[in-house]
């Protein structure tokens, strides 16, 4: 190798490693790093100014300037690596305290919201289309409550100045779009006991005086709701005013004394007999009459009797039926009536126009209403069904009663029909449960008796409307008459209701 050659082998190897001592400067962050390269490029030079060193000097200088260079970017590789390393780990742990932080803060705020949360036994009615929330507060996007609807509530928060009540887990309705209410919705009836009965109002923390003045001793009070609390049962009579079970009781408005015939507060069912009952000699009532008027037979006196079993006799035979004289179900229909008439008119029983809430006066007005619903239908005896057809006396004050929720078995509009039974007029006078009273002390509502005045017996019965007027069914048509127009001998008045 000539000297020119050498030289600028030398040379280029020696700018070589300058510019990797350069850029290994560059790239190093450490003082130890620093004085290593210094020290190399100070090596380099000396290399470049050498004219007598040998070709093999000068390649080992550089093998040994490349291994040193080599060890050192090894160096700054490993501390690089290393710094990176210590860089994402400290990243890591500052990113791990942050969450730390934000999970404190969050366990912070959980416990602060935790600590407005108040337990409470209550019901939320919506006042319309009802947004549900979270604990948080945010709102839950596929999930309301409908319009007007009530929900049981256990719990109270407070969040943001804002009050919720919770109506499911983890959900929650504002307070703003309910109302809250305590207890039960139900219906009733308390009296008040012979003390006195104290007013309550009802906050979250339970019952307390609200110091209004007692209730009267024997009163009576409607409720709609009901509660309980410290083993007593709370009714609301009232806006936030509640009466107690130690001060007052549950019951009907209005009750008759033991031995009255008692007011039922559901309806009344039909008794006496079967429904869907056979027609033969002795019996009265509607089916009879239709029957009767079927074949042409006056209805002076509905009964059934050998004429009218010898005419159903000749219709079986042509209708070809069992000939027996009684009419059945298919005797019946064989004459165009329907079955549904045949079953209906034994089982009806005036509908029940009273409940638990009625007064006294309210239950004489029910029974003088279904009274009026027969005005200017038949008298029909034996009968007292519905007023669609007549009745007689004693089915009219029988279906009468009905309405009002008394049921005065035996005495029944079924049993009326059968025979023996015409006379109920007679079972009312006789029945100690419905007692005498002085016909001077008379009122709306009380019935009045007549007898034949060629007997003496008993024979008629109407509902008195007023002192001097009643509602009765006399042949022969359902009116209003005065109690002294040729009814009779007046025998006395009875009371249905204390």
């Amino acid at each position: 190798m000539n000297k020119k050659f050498q030289f600028a082998f030398v040379c280029g190897v020696a700018l070589a490693a300058v510019t990797l001592s350069q850029q290994s400067v560059k790239a190093d962050t450490t003082i130890d790093n620093a004085d290593q390269t210094t020290e190399q490029v100070a090596k380099s030079q000396a290399v470049s100014q050498s004219q007598k060193t040998d070709q093999t000097q000068n390649q080992e200088q550089v093998s040994d300037d490349t291994q040193v260079q080599t060890d050192q970017n090894d160096q700054q590789v490993t501390q690089t690596e290393q710094t990176t390393n210590d860089d994402v780990q400290a990243q890591n742990v500052a990113t791990q305290q942050t969450a730390q932080d934000t999970s404190a803060q969050a366990t912070t705020q959980a416990d602060s919201t935790a600590s407005n949360i108040t337990p409470l036994k209550g019901i939320v009615d919506t006042t319309g289309f009802t947004q549900l929330y979270t604990q948080d507060g945010t709102a839950i996007s596929n999930r309301v409550l409908g319009g007007n609807t009530a929900w049981l509530t256990d719990q109270k928060l407070v969040y943001n100045g804002q009050t919720f009540y919770r109506v499911a887990t983890n959900e929650y309705a504002n307070a703003d779009n309910v109302v809250l209410t305590y207890g039960h919705q139900k219906s009733g009836v308390v009296r008040v006991k012979s003390w006195g009965a104290a007013s309550y109002s009802r906050n979250e923390a339970g019952f307390y005086k609200n110091g209004q003045a007692n209730y009267a001793a024997n009163s009576v009070w409607k409720y709609n709701r009901t509660d309980s609390a410290n083993g007593r049962t709370y009714y609301q009579i009232g806006n936030d005013i509640w009466l107690n079970s130690d001060d007052s009781a549950e019951g009907a408005a209005y009750q008759n004394p033991n031995g009255w015939l008692q007011i039922q507060n559901s309806q009344i069912k039909p008794s006496g007999g079967s429904v869907g009952y056979d027609l033969y000699n002795g019996v009265e009532g509607v089916k009879v009459w239709l029957v009767r008027r079927y074949f042409g037979y006056s209805n002076a006196h509905t009964i059934y009797d050998g004429s009218v079993a010898s005419s159903v006799r000749s219709l079986q035979s042509r209708k070809g039926l069992p000939v027996t004289g009684v009419v059945n179900l298919a005797t019946w229909k064989a004459m165009g009536y329907s079955e549904a008439d045949w079953y209906g008119i034994d089982s009806y029983v005036a509908p029940l126009q009273t409940n638990i809430t009625s007064t006294r006066s309210q239950h004489i007005e029910a029974m003088i209403n279904q009274a009026n619903k027969y005005l200017g239908k038949t008298w029909i005896s034996g009968a007292g069904s519905m007023p669609a057809y007549g009745v007689d006396c004693s089915g009219l004050v029988t279906q009468a009663l009905y309405a009002s929720g008394i049921d005065s078995a035996p005495i029944s509009n079924i049993q009326h029909a059968q025979p023996g039974h015409e006379w109920n007029s007679r079972d009312y006078w006789a029945d100690s449960r419905i007692p005498h009273i002085n016909f001077n002390d008379r009122q709306r509502g009380d019935l009045i008796f007549f007898t034949d005045p060629s007997t003496g017996i008993i024979w008629h019965v109407g509902i008195l409307l007023n002192r001097d007027t009643m509602i009765e069914s006399w042949p022969y048509a359902v009116q209003v008459h005065s109690i002294y127009g040729n009814r009779g001998n007046i025998a006395g008045v009875k009371r249905v209701f204390a």
